[in-house]
């Protein structure tokens, strides 16, 4: 591993734990008083920082050190976890439903559109009958 392989997992690592805490980069540079420009330099891979502006920003991401460096991408809390599962299967359950209505209802205004309502051949079957 290389000091550029470390930085590129710090800088990912820090983006999706701050994504994760729903905080603009803005607002995790306030709370670990750094400027916004060198955040933005370190979540790109641009720039290395001090020993201690990483315990600012493991304090003000609410996690140890080590997690910044990381090489899988830090597991999310045990209650988005939850709430992620949920949503999938409610997701998954609506679309069950949603899905078959869906298609039998294009099928019915499809059918009423070239039919006029009526169960009746289309005009050109008519026409290869004669």
């Amino acid at each position: 591993m290389t000091g550029t392989d470390l930085r590129q997992i710090l800088s990912k690592n820090l983006k999706a734990l701050r994504n994760q805490k729903s905080l603009s980069q803005i607002e995790l540079a306030e709370k670990a008083n750094i400027s916004i420009p060198f955040l933005s330099n370190i979540e790109r891979s641009n720039k290395w920082p001090h020993p201690d502006t990483l315990v600012k920003l493991a304090k003000a991401l609410e996690v140890e050190i080590y997690v910044l460096f990381l090489e899988r991408p830090p597991p999310l809390p045990d209650n988005v976890q939850a709430a992620v599962a949920a949503f999938k299967r409610d997701i998954s359950t609506s679309l069950r439903k949603a899905i078959p209505q869906a298609i039998d209802f294009s099928l019915e205004t499809i059918s009423t559109h070239y039919t006029d309502g009526k169960q009746e051949k289309p005009e050109f079957a008519h026409e290869l009958s004669d």
